[in-house]
């Protein structure tokens, strides 16, 4: 991969055209004041913009981040011209936006990392996507983050951190499957683990003396089950009474109804009173009563009133005949529903004396009832034993994958040799005295079996530090040329270098720039680019002492020279932050 061109729609920003090798971005200041910042003149912004360009993130926890977003989202579109092999490609990317654009096809945020990888053979190869693989090659600087807290956090994270060290150790060439099997069991232990926790929640609820009441219960119905009768005449019983009770019900049903016909009779009588009526009533009494008797009543309006009184004592008579006979009735009905109810309850005494269907069925129901309950309160057991041996092959498994580690490790000892002296020569061009070492062993209890310990004698010193990075990433592009073809270092990595580790950084890259291909990408301020170009700081028959024609190489790698004195000379042409 060669990187051709970053730029933008919007014509304040100042576009980097990029050459096969080196590539400089220098800020020039010319004020005291600026600082190397998304707010200063935009050294480290481009290093960022490529890896926003090619999927990287923001961080929305990062004051500083919030910011860049904000401002790259109302800047205008940016684009970033690339070739892979042969084949050229553009990306574009508004960031008001979360789509990408590669050749002008709409890309989804979640669709963009794959569609990278299918075009970097190397992401299939090391089986990574672009993101993570470019992070190996281009250190970007974020403030808060660790990419330059040592030689083996490419990504930003701890040292520890599984993906980066898988990745780290991928590059340096080792065989990766052990670690990868490894880490299935360690989830597949760590899963064991949960479930073990759940088991011993539930160990605490089961009754051991609970159980065994439930087994003999069941132990003795399937006893009784096994020497029950069932009453031949059984069935025929249960119809009888299940007749008479409804036979009962129609008895009860007579009774209430005459019971309230007798009510309804006795409160009609009561209503009833001897009692003179006027002429006019009387009238009207004569009127209904010729309607009735029209052919042998004829009487007079003087005895209207006597009539009247005739009519009522007739009625008086009349209802207490009906409730008189209301009542025999109910006597009867009594009588016959006691004869019915002494029946039926012969009957139920004969069923509860002998042996039922529904009985024999509801024992068998009992029985399936106790057994789902032993089985829910066994499961405990049950569940143990399943986990002592899925616990005992897994720890089998974590031993032989163990062991199968330190013997591949002891196979690849020449290889890893090889790598340690490629790594000790680019030490030794910074120090005559040493040349470090990298060791890769294996770890104790480490996800990823293998520890990786790049040493330089007092490295704890940031200066060592900073060269021991960038020789740590050299060796990585000195391994893995294809995989890339490109460098990339914040202008931070200079921190703490004196003069002499400066020049002999930009000899080595420029060897491996000519030697072997290399695309190195670096911004720096003002100091060291200055510094190094002068040779400042370094004794005339200094080795490292930069010739005429290096020092041409970097003057004309120089591709974008930034300045503070005028916001329109910075990298946005606009200052923000």
């Amino acid at each position: 991969m060669k990187l051709l061109k970053l730029y933008s729609d919007n014509p304040d920003f100042k576009e980097i055209i990029f050459k096969p090798g080196l590539n400089i971005v220098a800020g020039l200041q010319l004020s005291s004041f600026a600082k190397d910042s998304y707010n200063g003149i935009g050294k480290s912004s481009s290093l960022s913009l490529l890896h926003l360009m090619f999927g990287g993130s923001f961080d929305d926890k990062s004051p500083s981040d919030v910011g860049f977003k904000s401002f790259l989202s109302s800047y205008g579109t940016m684009h970033l011209d690339f070739m892979v092999g042969s084949v050229p490609y553009i990306i574009s990317k508004n960031f008001a936006e979360s789509a990408y654009y590669l050749n002008n096809e709409k890309i989804s945020k979640s669709a963009y990392p794959k569609k990278l990888r299918s075009l970097i053979s190397a992401c299939n190869t090391f089986d990574m996507n672009f993101k993570p693989l470019f992070n190996m090659f281009a250190r970007r600087y974020l403030p808060g983050r660790n990419y330059y807290a040592g030689a083996l956090t490419q990504q930003g994270q701890q040292p520890n951190d599984y993906y980066q060290m898988l990745y780290n150790l991928v590059l340096l060439g080792l065989d990766t499957s052990l670690i990868t099997k490894n880490k299935k069991i360690a989830e597949d232990i760590r899963k064991l683990k949960n479930t073990e926790q759940v088991l011993n929640k539930q160990k605490v609820l089961i009754n051991e003396s609970d159980l065994l009441d439930l087994e003999e219960e069941r132990d003795r119905l399937i006893e009784a089950k096994a020497n029950f009768i069932i009453a031949l005449n059984y069935d025929d019983l249960k119809h009888q009474a299940d007749e008479l009770t409804q036979e009962m019900a129609v008895y009860r049903n007579k009774i209430y109804t005459n019971e309230k016909d007798i009510r309804k009779r006795i409160m009609t009588l009561d209503a009833s009173r001897d009692e003179a009526i006027d002429i006019a009533k009387i009238t009207e009494i004569y009127k209904e009563s010729e309607f009735h008797f029209p052919d042998k009543v004829a009487v007079r309006l003087k005895d209207a009133q006597d009539f009247h009184i005739r009519i009522q004592e007739a009625r008086k008579d009349r209802l207490k005949d009906q409730i008189s006979e209301l009542r025999e009735n109910n006597k009867y009905l009594q009588t016959k529903l006691a004869n019915i109810e002494a029946m039926r309850d012969k009957i139920l005494k004969d069923l509860d004396s002998k042996g039922a269907l529904e009985e024999y069925n509801s024992i068998g129901e009992r029985i399936r009832t106790l057994d789902a309950d032993i089985a829910e309160l066994t499961s405990y057991q049950t569940l143990l034993a399943k986990f002592e041996k899925d616990k005992a092959k897994l720890e089998l498994d974590k031993a032989t994958v163990k062991a199968e580690s330190v013997k591949y490790l002891e196979e690849q000892k020449v290889k890893l040799k090889d790598v340690e002296t490629k790594f000790r020569s680019f030490v030794k061009r910074f120090y005559t005295d040493h040349g470090g070492r990298l060791s890769v062993t294996n770890s104790k209890d480490a996800q990823y079996l293998y520890n990786i310990e790049p040493h330089i004698h007092k490295d704890g010193s940031q200066g060592v530090n900073e060269v021991k990075i960038f020789c740590y990433d050299l060796l990585l592009f000195s391994l893995n040329p294809n995989a890339l073809g490109f460098l990339a270092h914040d202008s931070c990595i200079f921190s703490g270098m004196d003069p002499r580790q400066k020049a002999t950084m930009f000899k080595v890259v420029l060897e491996a720039v000519n030697q072997s291909g290399l695309q190195y990408f670096v911004n720096m301020n003002k100091d060291t680019y200055e510094q190094i170009l002068g040779n400042e700081g370094l004794d005339e028959d200094d080795e490292c002492v930069l010739n005429n024609n290096e020092r041409a190489q970097i003057i004309h790698g120089t591709v974008l020279e930034l300045y503070d004195a005028d916001p329109k000379h910075t990298l946005f042409g606009r200052t923000f932050g």
